[in-house]
């Protein structure tokens, strides 16, 4: 497998800054907060490797989940991603009561709470592949956010065991209640050379000849 130079990864982060931007503001205006942007990390891993990311991340107590908004995209143009917004679980109550407001009552909260979950992360997503899908001048079809409950071990769980995937990982922090969250792009091979042909286009990157392949 070719490693991407670094004018590709340059081209990479770019893309992904600009689509996290308006999620990022979406965001903002949901839960009445600023909200902090760290700068995308790319990388290409195995699932057991981002699994390994992902544990190291979060804290060490042993009942620690991570809550997961999931939605899949086709484009017009080729390539297919899983587009997840994680957050901690027990953060996920506070943005919650954050887009709600703060008197709402916490037994209303907990009832709304997989239907507000659900709606963010349709926003908050939706934001991201419709900014993606302006700069590559294409369309994109996306299935319904789905929210589960999951350990960092098990978060991938269902998703494809690929010797390699894609992973754009930016975290979102609501600074003031000390809550982080990621957006992570999962993609397999073909999807990979698909959206960065797109991403070469749209940066008129010179062309590679070297497949992804392994």
């Amino acid at each position: 497998m070719r490693r991407f130079s670094e004018l590709e990864m340059d081209a990479l982060t770019e893309a992904f800054n600009l689509s996290l931007g308006e999620a990022a503001a979406t965001f903002s205006a949901i839960v009445r907060e600023e909200i902090e942007l760290s700068v995308p990390t790319i990388e290409i891993l195995s699932r057991d490797e981002l699994t390994q990311r992902l544990e190291s991340v979060q804290p060490s107590a042993a009942g620690d989940r991570l809550c997961r908004i999931n939605q899949q995209f086709d484009a017009a143009s080729g390539f297919q991603t899983d587009a997840l917004l994680l957050f901690p679980e027990h953060g996920s109550l506070e943005i919650v009561r954050r887009m709600l407001g703060d008197d709402t009552p916490i037994q209303q909260i907990t009832e709304l709470e997989q239907d507000a979950l659900a709606e963010i992360g349709n926003i908050i997503i939706n934001s991201c592949m419709s900014s993606l899908a302006n700069l590559f001048g294409t369309e994109m079809r996306g299935s319904l956010p789905r929210v589960q409950s999951r350990t960092a071990r098990t978060l991938l769980d269902d998703k494809s065991d690929s010797d390699v995937i894609l992973v754009a990982r930016i975290g979102m922090t609501m600074a003031a209640h000390n809550l982080s969250g990621y957006v992570l792009f999962i993609m397999d091979v073909p999807s990979i050379e698909s959206f960065m042909a797109q991403v070469g286009r749209l940066f008129r990157l010179p062309e590679q000849d070297d497949s992804l392949s392994p």
